[in-house]
């Protein structure tokens, strides 16, 4: 049997370059077996070759060649596993944030599509909806583009940016006046997608419950809160209004769509 190959043929077998294999004996991660004095010419052991196996295999899981070069040396497997274990988790951390983004592609499509002009005003359903938090600031007598700065500014502060938000306004409003046509607000905010681990006055909690729920262009004087009137007429009224708005076009607001969700009271 062969007992050394040179290094074209091992680069060869190997699916590396010759360039690489001169690096792995430049940075003391594998010398060649041999090296002809006169010629100059490298050749490598069999053994070597499983050697290079490893190397590759190695490096398709994450470790750099200095994290390599550090295990084979001192054969450690204690190190080696510390360090496997290391690039699992960052693996796993970058298939969550993966996922997120898929998530919040399919998310945004969905935004968009989800409702069109021949389902608004008439077409009443409920939904029953798990607990939700809203980081939302309130109106106190500020103008609508005053509470979007100051939405973004706490959105973009130093506790707040970690947060995995959902990116749709939506407000907070009064019943009663929404039924009337005037559209007082309460709060404007945006849904984060897990309960936050600390507490602030611009998180709010929104129970979970069974809303009834109707989509309506409520800024547009087409808006005719006629059968949300009649369902709640004569019994509690919902303390909980939402107005989730759905984008229509990238840069006119005015006539957007919005799904309107009434928390529908105990008896």
């Amino acid at each position: 049997m062969k007992e050394l190959y040179s290094i074209g043929e091992v680069a060869k077998i190997m699916g590396v370059s010759i360039q690489t294999l001169r690096y792995y004996s430049s940075i003391d991660l594998l010398h060649p077996e041999y090296i002809n004095p006169s010629t100059g010419y490298r050749y490598y052991s069999v053994k070597q070759i499983h050697f290079i196996d490893r190397i590759k295999y190695l490096q398709k899981l994450g470790l750099s060649l200095d994290e390599i070069k550090t295990v084979l040396a001192n054969n450690d497997i204690n190190k080696l596993v510390s360090l496997l274990d290391k690039h699992k988790e960052k693996c796993l951390d970058e298939i969550s944030h993966i996922q997120d983004v898929i998530d919040g592609i399919e998310w945004y499509k969905n935004c968009f599509t989800y409702i069109t002009d021949d389902n608004i005003n008439d077409n009443f359903y409920s939904l029953h909806i798990k607990k939700r938090y809203l980081v939302a600031v309130p109106y106190d007598n500020m103008t609508n583009e005053e509470v979007h700065i100051a939405l973004h500014g706490i959105k973009n502060s130093n506790r707040f940016k970690e947060l995995k938000y959902v990116r749709q306004f939506s407000v907070i409003l009064d019943y009663n006046s929404l039924v009337e046509c005037n559209i007082d607000r309460k709060y404007l905010g945006m849904f984060i997608k897990e309960a936050p681990n600390f507490k602030s006055d611009n998180i709010l909690e929104i129970p979970e419950g069974d809303y009834l729920c109707f989509k309506a262009r409520i800024l547009s004087e087409e808006y005719n809160p006629y059968f949300a009137k009649l369902f709640f007429s004569g019994k509690k009224k919902p303390n909980i209004v939402l107005a989730n708005e759905y984008e229509d076009n990238l840069y006119e607001y005015s006539r957007s769509i919005y799904e309107i969700q009434m928390l529908i009271p105990e008896e």
